[in-house]
């Protein structure tokens, strides 16, 4: 049964990390070919490849160690559940990593957060959120290299999950009308993982 389950794996991450990640790094992280792009079009080429090509890197040789795992008779936790296709940060977090950001929720966010309310003067709901983002994906970012970008890169995660939960919040009643007619409720479900997609892809 191990054998079973671990060969299709295996192949899985093998064709995505030496073949179709591989293929991509050729035009999103070759200095060459940015070099040479001179329009906006060529840049969201770029973008576009390097977005995907982080993500079958990263879930191919997360394939490899699960079918590896499998082979020995231990059962490796999954890392990613089609991320690029959740209408929202929030999802899009808890299908991304789902290992390292489930560690940090667990010894850090909610902690803190739970610091935060038994304080003798909590602090408003909304700023409550944003500290509690922002301080966590500062240090998923610094976790991932102590650089400036990283910095920036934590950041921008952490100030859209706090913008995403304040305008859930505020769109949520408004459009309880909308969400009973099913071609609205698509629309706006493909429209939201569009834009979750590209807020992740830019940053």
């Amino acid at each position: 049964n191990d054998l079973a389950s671990a060969l299709p794996r295996l192949a899985v991450g093998l064709f995505k990390k030496f073949v179709l990640a591989d293929l991509l790094a050729l035009a999103a992280l070759s200095p060459a070919n940015a070099g040479q792009i001179r329009t906006a079009g060529w840049m969201w080429v770029a973008l576009y490849a390097y977005s995907l090509q982080i993500y079958l890197d990263f879930s191919g040789y997360t394939d490899l160690a699960i079918g590896i795992g499998r082979l020995f008779g231990i059962q490796l936790p999954e890392n990613f559940k089609s991320p690029y296709l959740k209408p929202n940060l929030t999802q899009f977090w808890n299908n991304w990593h789902m290992t390292l950001t489930q560690w940090f929720r667990a010894y850090f966010f909610n902690p803190l957060t739970r610091a935060l309310r038994q304080a003798k003067r909590p602090l408003p709901a909304w700023s409550m959120i944003l500290l509690t983002q922002l301080a966590t994906f500062l240090l998923i970012g610094l976790w991932h290299g102590i650089t400036w970008n990283f910095v920036l890169w934590g950041l921008w995660h952490g100030m859209g999950l706090f913008l995403q939960n304040r305008w859930t919040e505020f769109i949520r009643p408004r459009l309880a009308a909308a969400n009973e007619r099913p071609a609205v409720r698509t629309a706006l479900s493909v429209a939201s993982t569009v834009l979750t997609f590209h807020y992740v892809a830019l940053g």
